[in-house]
């Protein structure tokens, strides 16, 4: 699609951790859709993500040969969010797509959510329709996530949608403006308006090496979720001590009528000391929720860069200032 006569260019944005078993095979099919593509200029945006193996090697090495890989070395591991959002920074398109390098979500799907922006639309989510080689319990959890996403956030986040997605400019310079540390992406998207719309594909098993999500970063990436797009769990807190005050009023009764009606002596610490039990952990779990809120103002409050860059290649100087 050209405007004014020139070519609209297309920022493709790959975060990358510990990819070096598909860089190579990423590029080729990236390349492949990027050639067909004769009315867009593409630029590829590698965001090496602190990588321990040769990742960076072989992006360096891949921008040596073809100018329209850039190649953004972050000093230190980030996180995935924190990737795509260097990613951002640097993009210079007119059209721009997150795709992840593992392969998982097909490059060959980039023309129809760009076919879905020329319509009009301003963002293009794309929704995992069929999911293989993850297991029952990553596509449980998954199920459960959303649900639970639909039931507490105030916003509508895309079922079954990662971070695969196209956008336009416009788009992207609002996005830009959300600088918060805790980052879920998916719910930033979600929550900006615009003219938005969803295509389906199908996604495939990662092509090499290990998933780069395990558990632990899951539940981490929910926690994200939830505590940036839903007060929910500060209004647990208040429902909560509602109804262990009622549930205090009706022992307390119940003792007292015990011992000044029926004349029989309150039984003695088992169950004093299961309440204790139970209120107390009920406290210290409220203290952590408001903990969880705080600890991140704070954190926000100081104002620390979202990332630091190790080193470039193919950007301009001027860009990383």
């Amino acid at each position: 699609m050209t405007t004014g006569g020139c070519k609209q260019t297309v920022s493709v944005i790959v975060p990358c951790y510990n990819e070096r078993e598909t860089i190579d095979e990423f590029y080729r099919r990236m390349t492949g859709v990027a050639d067909r593509a004769g009315s867009y200029d593409f630029e590829i945006i590698f965001v090496n993500d602190g990588s321990g193996d040769d990742t960076a090697l072989r992006l360096n090495e891949l921008s040596d040969r073809d100018r329209r890989v850039k190649v953004v070395h972050l000093a230190r591991n980030m996180g995935h969010q924190i990737a795509i959002t260097a990613g951002m920074d640097f993009a210079d398109g007119d059209l721009i797509v997150i795709i992840d390098a593992d392969l998982q979500d097909p490059p060959e799907e980039i023309p129809g959510m760009l076919a879905k922006l020329e319509e009009g639309f301003d963002l293009v989510h794309a929704q995992r329709k069929r999911r293989d080689g993850e297991s029952g319990f990553k596509l449980a959890t998954a199920w459960l996530f959303y649900k639970l996403m639909r039931r507490f956030s105030s916003r509508d986040i895309v079922d079954n949608c990662g971070d695969f997605r196209a956008f336009n400019h416009k788009v992207l310079k609002v996005v830009r403006k959300f600088r918060e540390r805790h980052r879920f992406m998916r719910g930033i998207f979600a929550s900006i308006g615009f003219r938005q719309c969803i295509i389906q594909y199908d996604r495939d098993r990662r092509y090499a090496g290990e998933t780069k999500y395990p558990f632990r970063k899951m539940l981490g990436l929910a926690i994200n979720a939830i505590l940036s797009f839903s007060s929910s769990p500060i209004r647990f807190i208040t429902w909560a001590s509602f109804a262990l005050w009622g549930i205090s009023l009706i022992y307390l009764i119940k003792a007292l009528l015990d011992h000044f009606v029926f004349k029989v002596t309150v039984p003695g610490w088992t169950s004093i000391i299961i309440l204790m039990t139970f209120y107390n952990g009920i406290i210290l779990f409220s203290i952590g929720i408001i903990g969880s809120y705080v600890g991140r103002s704070f954190e926000q409050a100081q104002g620390r860069p979202l990332y630091w860059i190790g080193d470039t290649r193919n950007i301009d100087r001027g860009e990383t200032e």
